[in-house]
């Protein structure tokens, strides 16, 4: 800001920063200056400071023989009294309707305006898909404007930090005001332009325009999307809720040439691009109008920039677990407010912890040549959040969310994966019935497990046994594990059934997805429907432009027993 310095400091720092745009003479742009300095220092030191980096700009390209220019700095208070240079330099500047004045050019200190940093418009744009500022950087605002514009015939040279001043008024239409803006037909072709103004009680920021990279373009064809989402048309009542499971496929697994090129070749390089996918993904969670959402494959940026920040508008308590090692993605959960309180979270990777929990699997996996060692650099976890019902007289709900390992001969380990799920389920909803005494436990586990029916996992999880003789035991004969029977106490049913796809990709096509809910507590109340063989193979396989992600969401309704 020309004429301002600002002070950012927030509550607590035992630092701030100093900022202002200085010009040397008339004709000179200016450079920016940006000092962060400790509260203590003294005013004097400050001062010095600021003169030794204004005298260091404006003197470097100076004549030769010509006299330096000297720079004279001193701050006056509100009755222009000039301040003491003996204060500490945070004493200097905070006081209200401060002056800092360099040479003639007077400034006001400005403490911790408020103010944008950053923001940017969520791209790509398409009718019928809500637009938003994303990446978005607010300081010192408890009430912030957005004000929605498109134009047919804008142009500018530079369009990544446009002055408000240059924007002229009469290529603009006024659309919309609000955090979120949904383009229509009659959009498509236009550049879009939010003007966001930050505001702090009575004190207004200034106004930051950010331009649309691109223009509005036409949708995708959703048809076999909004079919489905015609059985979900409003947030449900209690005593039924809406549980949501969904891969969303990890960016770092979409972006690359062999996924491009070997794994999904029938996709569009456009469509394949994580900002188109996660604007369909958006819209999908949004529309079906889940109460619990349990995520895998989520990038931890598109949890931060994305998901979280548009989903906690539409009321959902998220949290992410990165399920370990290298890889930059995991498990997310979001809860609808208006429905849940949120109690604990637990995070659990199962490399970390192989030493030091599940007794009853230790030794009989250090029996097997090379297993132990494999389980140790494999990443995977069970994200688990305790939420209570704001309805239900607070019974205690336990949602887990979980992604196996994914090899075609790993039966044997995702079976040990599952029973470690199983152990941390048990283990937490124990903690929960000792603390909360009177209340009842329910347990929900989501996820992707790499299983299909009739395999393992899903028996085990719905019989509650699995015997040491089980065919998956022996699913990789150099692995096979022996002398090991699973058993759990819990009341499970996949609410969705075993689906004939969840999955569908060139060269597999079948059920991964399930949703196991506690029979004791809930019964089904509705299996949204999945998308029909003809829909599916309409692009040959997933993704594509009409499905975000190589899997298909599994959406269910369970309804509380016993309860109106």
């Amino acid at each position: 800001m020309n004429k301002h310095a600002i002070v950012k400091h927030p509550p607590g720092e035992d630092r701030f920063t100093f900022s202002f745009l200085y010009c040397g003479s008339p004709a000179s742009p200016g450079k920016q200056y940006n000092l962060n300095r400790g509260v203590d220092e003294t005013a004097e030191q400050f001062i010095l400071r600021l003169k030794a980096n204004i005298s260091k700009t404006v003197n470097k390209k100076k004549k030769k023989n010509t006299e330096e220019i000297q720079i004279d700095i001193k701050f006056c208070n509100e009755n222009g009294e000039e301040l003491s240079d003996e204060l500490t330099a945070w004493d200097l500047v905070k006081g209200s309707g401060v002056k800092m004045i360099i040479n003639d050019v007077e400034y006001e200190v400005v403490v911790n305006p408020p103010m944008v940093e950053l923001a940017k418009i969520s791209q790509p744009m398409m009718a019928g898909f809500l637009v938003n500022p994303t990446k978005l950087e607010i300081c010192f605002s408890d009430n912030t404007k957005y004000v929605w514009f498109t134009s047919k015939d804008f142009t500018a040279m530079n369009i990544k930090k446009p002055k408000l001043e240059d924007l002229k008024p009469s290529q603009w239409k006024q659309r919309h005001e609000g955090f979120f803006f949904k383009p229509e037909t009659i959009d498509i072709g236009c550049t879009m332009r939010l003007d966001i103004t930050p505001r702090c009680g009575d004190i207004e920021g200034d106004t930051f325009s950010v331009i649309s990279e691109g223009e509005v373009e036409a949708p995708p064809d959703m048809s076999a999307t909004h079919a489905r989402q015609q059985w979900t048309q409003a947030v449900t009542r209690f005593p039924i809720f809406r549980v949501m499971t969904y891969n969303i496929l990890a960016d770092q697994y979409a972006d690359s040439d062999f996924s491009r090129q070997q794994l999904f070749p029938q996709c569009p390089l456009f469509a394949m691009d994580y900002r188109y996918r996660v604007r369909l993904i958006l819209e999908e969670i949004i529309n079906f109008h889940p109460d619990i959402l349990c995520l895998q494959e989520t990038d931890r940026k598109v949890f931060i920039y994305d998901l979280l920040p548009v989903l906690e508008r539409f009321g959902f308590h998220g949290q992410f677990l990165k399920k370990g090692g290298q890889v930059d993605e995991g498990l997310s959960i979001f809860i609808r407010k208006t429905k849940f309180n949120h109690i604990q979270t637990k995070g659990i990777v199962f490399n970390e912890v192989l030493e030091t929990r599940y007794p009853h699997l230790k030794k009989v996996i250090s029996r097997v040549p090379g297993l132990k060692e494999k389980l140790l650099k494999l990443t995977a976890a069970v994200h688990l959040v305790a939420i209570q019902s704001n309805d239900s007289k607070g019974d205690i709900v336990i949602v887990s969310n979980t992604h196996l390992f994914f090899k075609p001969d790993a039966d044997h380990i995702r079976l040990l994966q599952t029973e470690m799920c199983l152990s941390e389920l048990k283990t937490f909803r124990d903690e929960l019935l000792e603390e909360y005494p009177g209340k009842s436990v329910a347990v929900l586990q989501c996820g992707d497990f790499n299983s299909t029916p009739p395999f393992g996992v899903l028996q085990y999880f719905r019989e509650g046994r699995l015997g040491s003789d089980h065919t998956d035991w022996s699913s990789y004969p150099p692995e096979k594990i022996t002398d090991l029977e699973l058993k759990h106490s819990f009341n499970l049913e996949s609410a969705a059934g075993t689906p004939q796809y969840t999955n569908y990709v060139n060269g597999f096509k079948d059920c991964l997805d399930y949703i196991f809910y506690d029979k004791s507590m809930f019964t089904v109340e509705q299996i949204i429907p999945f998308p029909t063989n003809e829909e599916l193979e309409l692009n040959t396989a997933l993704p594509n432009v009409s499905f975000p992600s190589d899997h298909i969401s599994v959406v269910v309704d369970l309804k509380w027993k016993d309860k109106e």
